[in-house]
């Protein structure tokens, strides 16, 4: 019975049970730490229900074998849940490797014929598989140590085929295609130039994440009185992403590209327009300034764990004009953090962003999330994060507020202020 395996050899006996044979011994005395991981033999070598492969049981694992992949030993978490999933007649068929330890000195992973289980002590959330096209992005990106980590769900069946990583999702369905939106918000912010009277810039100031799509966050003067109505962009919420905006941040989260874009400013019905002052990035945009300085001025760094931080202070294009009821409305004040929404294991999603902003109370604000992908061609192209209505003109000179938002990519998304 045991020469039917690979690599024959002469039984041995051991612990003064049970014998081990073949290619199991092989793997049982040849690889090192295997005999002293497993352990006794508990069983004779036993056949499967394949007809084709073989196992033998020990006292804290065991070893499989079958003729196309040979023999390797699988025990502890990543055993157990290799065997929740149907041991060697489940999706992932026989181990082709034995466990093997990660770079990071602390993971491991062992091969399967189908796919791959991961596990870290701390990072992983568990044993998972990882397999198909979603282990292919997974690998493209660098494994768990490229952006993504450590995978902490199995495969989930939510928007297509969903399976949650450390630091953001892998998304595969049969039926995705490219976002338009997505594209369209990269061609004019990040790749683009700047149209006449314009200021753009694009530099990688992150970097590389989890691809979570582009992030887009926003200042408008939002229509409603006769003074926004004459200097604002005639508009109120807005998924476009070329919509009209004083300003404009748009982030590539798989990139760490980060495009700035401010528009030139008319007084409507007057025939009055300025171009937008240049761009300067500069960590005094930290800095509350309500002074005349010609300059528009931002800073954005990484802030906490996959998110954003964006400074800005935006000059008034008309403040060196000859008009009074304009030269002395003040700047832009504000900053943003824009940060991926923590795990949450009861709906087991975090596609979103959560939101806070130290901010003048005027004008309004809106951040935006465009995936790259969309399920299918009826999928989502937009997804709203964070939006903050504007106060009066007259705030720009008044104390900043709080405003913050945390959640999901679901509704409401108005920030609360304090």
């Amino acid at each position: 019975m045991l020469g039917i395996q690979a690599v024959p050899a002469s039984a041995e006996t051991f612990c003064g049970t049970h014998s081990v044979d073949g290619a199991i011994w092989t793997e049982y005395t040849q690889t090192p730490g295997v005999q002293q991981s497993l352990g006794c033999p508990t069983s004779d070598e036993l056949g499967l229900s394949d007809g084709a492969g073989r196992r033998q049981v020990f006292e804290h694992g065991s070893i499989y074998w079958s003729p196309s992949t040979g023999a390797h030993a699988i025990w502890g978490l990543i055993g157990d849940k290799w065997g929740a999933m149907g041991w060697e007649g489940g999706s992932l068929g026989y181990p082709t490797s034995d466990e093997l330890t990660l770079p990071d000195g602390a993971g491991k992973r062992q091969v399967f014929a189908g796919g791959s289980l991961y596990w870290h002590p701390t990072r992983s959330n568990g044993v998972h598989p990882v397999w198909g096209v979603i282990g292919q992005r997974w690998g493209d990106a660098g494994w768990e140590g490229g952006p993504y980590g450590y995978p902490i769900t199995d495969e989930l069946s939510q928007e297509g085929v969903t399976q949650m990583f450390e630091r953001g999702p892998i998304r595969w369905s049969p039926g995705e295609t490219p976002n338009p939106q997505w594209a369209r918000a990269k061609a004019k912010h990040i790749d683009g130039n700047a149209n006449a009277g314009d200021q753009h810039e694009t530099a990688t100031l992150l970097p590389k994440g989890a691809d979570r799509g582009i992030v887009l966050v926003r200042g408008f003067i939002g229509e409603g009185t006769p003074l926004t109505n004459a200097i604002g962009e005639h508009r109120k919420w807005s998924t476009d992403p070329e919509a009209g905006a004083k300003a404009t941040f748009a982030w590539d989260t798989a990139t760490g590209q980060v495009g700035v874009y401010v528009e030139h400013s008319c007084i409507q019905g007057t025939g009055w327009c300025r171009d937008a002052k240049p761009l300067v990035r500069s960590q005094h945009a930290r800095v509350v300034d309500d002074s005349t300085a010609p300059t528009n001025e931002y800073w954005v760094e990484p802030y906490g764990d996959g998110g954003i931080r964006i400074d800005v202070s935006m000059a008034n294009a008309f403040v060196d004009a000859p008009l009074a009821d304009t030269q002395n409305l003040g700047r832009i004040n504000a900053t943003f953090y824009v940060w991926p929404h923590g795990y949450d294991d009861k709906n087991r999603n975090f596609t979103g962003f959560d939101s806070k902003a130290q901010k003048d109370k005027f004008p309004s604000w809106e951040v935006l999330r465009y995936p790259r992908l969309k399920e299918n061609s009826g999928g989502l192209e937009a997804l709203w994060q964070a939006t903050v209505w504007q106060g009066a003109v007259s705030d720009l000179k008044a104390p900043q507020h709080t405003c913050t938002r945390i959640g999901p990519d679901t509704t409401p998304v108005d920030m609360s202020c304090v």
